[in-house]
């Protein structure tokens, strides 16, 4: 057994109690009645206005007992803002200090693993596989690669990321996710008004995410995206490769995608890239 992973800064909670599930149930986006021990969604944690407080994903470790991670740093805004509507409920958070590795693929290698979650899934046909340990411990036959690969493959991707491509502005909906992290039958939670408008509307969010590669050296604390001398977008994460970059930016509504649009390169030249839909 031989696998390449990268090791991820992630932030753990411990979500647990009698009434563990039903709280969570009210404050997700994600339904997480009838889950699974051991199955995991992806979920939104959302602003009673509907914006996104945090994107996440959740794990049934047993019966009321669940496994929050996020991304670094990020662990205890999403602990503050749960805490937030709790009162009088039998319902305990914990952070914990976990560590996740992850496998580009899924090898769908049998293991028997000590004190280990094994998570695989899907991204827009992209396989991947998350090993979250309770020990900072590399099994034999884990071999680390650079850590810097995860970064490229999440925005080649099209994965979004709490502090670029998600803020206390974004809409789920304009990331192109909430097949995969909202729940569109379930009961009422914190923040479903504005999902279910917006997924009832024709015309979609402002902005949308999209993927974005080009031949010219950009970054996203500069970068907007330009069409016939119109701003139409940002940049929002962007990655070098050897001739060029890929990049993931928020593009406005009615932009047409594929297509070519531009972009101001480093030294203010502009340049063209292309746009693609995440699922391009």
């Amino acid at each position: 057994m031989k696998l390449d992973v990268v090791k991820r800064e992630k932030d753990f909670l411990r979500v647990f109690g009698n009434e563990a599930e039903s709280y969570l149930q009210g404050q997700l986006s994600q339904d997480i009645e009838g889950m699974l021990d051991g199955e995991s969604r992806f979920t939104f944690l959302l602003q009673p206005s509907g914006k996104v407080d945090a994107w996440l994903r959740i794990t049934r470790q047993v019966e009321n007992d669940y496994l929050l991670d996020v991304d670094k740093d990020h662990g205890d805004s999403v602990l503050s803002r749960l805490k937030r509507f709790l009162l009088r409920t039998d319902c305990t958070f914990e952070i914990l200090n976990y560590f996740l590795y992850t496998e580009i693929g899924n090898s769908r290698i049998e293991m028997d693993l000590t004190d280990c979650l094994v998570i695989p899934y899907s991204w827009f046909g992209f396989e991947f596989t998350d090993y979250i340990f309770k020990k900072e411990i590399l099994p034999e036959g884990f071999t680390l690669v650079d850590d810097r690969l995860w970064e490229e493959t999440r925005i080649k991707v099209g994965i979004p990321k709490l502090g670029k491509e998600i803020d206390s502005s974004t809409i789920s909906a304009s990331l192109g996710i909430d097949d995969s992290s909202v729940s569109f039958t379930k009961g009422c939670y914190t923040g479903q008004e504005l999902v279910a408008r917006i997924d009832s509307r024709k015309g979609g969010t402002p902005y949308r995410l999209v993927k974005i590669n080009g031949t010219s050296e950009i970054d996203s604390s500069q970068g907007y995206l330009f069409q016939n001398g119109e701003k139409i977008g940002t940049v929002t994460s962007e990655v070098s490769t050897d001739d060029g970059f890929f990049a993931l930016g928020l593009l406005k509504r009615g932009v047409e995608t594929p297509s070519e649009v531009q972009i101001l390169s480093n030294d203010s030249k502009e340049e063209k890239v292309f746009i693609m839909p995440l699922d391009g």
